[in-house]
């Protein structure tokens, strides 16, 4: 992936997932605690796939952002290189959920993540996923920060 070395990664707020300049995105205000990636977020009518439950594609979305979230915080920038998925029940609309995310392993330029969206109410597992990374490495071999700054370690 000599693309990944090319070009720097920015985030100019427009994320469709958590981009607080988009306004048709998720809006996913994620927060850090322990050694977890969290979010709580109700899906809007807009975001759904058949009546009253949330498309695939946006389960995914929220599952690939909050594993991005953990790895970008707790390793440094990356991308995904490849998610599976487990639909576990029907994602709902307009009730509240909870994803997290966390690394499970990282190695080198290589990392692994798993993630996992529940009903806010009473816990019930949703959807769960885990994927594989590719890690921006610095001049000298380390993982770069989210923001671009020199690796402290």
């Amino acid at each position: 992936m000599s693309a990944l070395n090319d070009r720097p990664l920015a985030d100019d707020g427009l994320c469709f997932a958590c981009g607080r300049h988009n306004p048709q995105g998720l809006g996913m205000k994620v927060r850090l605690e322990d050694d977890q990636a969290r979010c709580l977020l109700t899906l809007a009518p807009q975001f759904q796939g058949w009546a009253g439950i949330s498309h695939g594609g946006i389960v995914s979305t929220i599952l690939d952002e909050i594993m991005a979230h953990a790895v970008i915080h707790f390793i440094g920038q990356g991308v995904t290189t490849s998610m599976e998925i487990t639909f576990r029940q029907p994602v709902p609309l307009g009730q509240p959920l909870q994803a997290q995310g966390w690394v499970v392993k990282h190695r080198g330029r290589l990392a692994e993540s798993a993630g996992e969206i529940r009903l806010g109410q009473d816990g019930a597992l949703l959807a769960q996923a885990k994927a594989r990374w590719l890690i921006k490495l610095d001049a000298q071999g380390l993982p770069i920060p989210r923001f671009g700054s020199p690796s402290v370690k």
